[in-house]
């Protein structure tokens, strides 16, 4: 994906993550193009029986949001 996301993708990203930041199994979120080519919020959980996953809605601000499995973060 070339181009940077509209700003008010990016800010309801952000104000997706202050909601949720702290919250048991929460990792993090990004932004990606889904399958229906518009942009959509991504919010990654530890997994798939993470108990962030009743606090995640389907829809952000007017963007859609789906959640994604990516385990425990670790340092590099």
């Amino acid at each position: 994906m070339a181009d940077r996301p509209p700003a008010r993708v990016q800010k309801a990203k952000r104000s997706l993550v202050k909601e949720l930041a702290g919250k048991p199994g929460f990792v993090g979120a990004g932004v990606s193009v889904g399958s229906s080519g518009h942009y959509e919020i991504v919010v990654m959980v530890i997994e798939k029986t993470s108990a962030i996953l009743a606090d995640v809605p389907r829809e952000w601000e007017g963007i859609p949001v789906r959640t994604q499995v990516g385990g425990v973060p670790k340092k590099f």
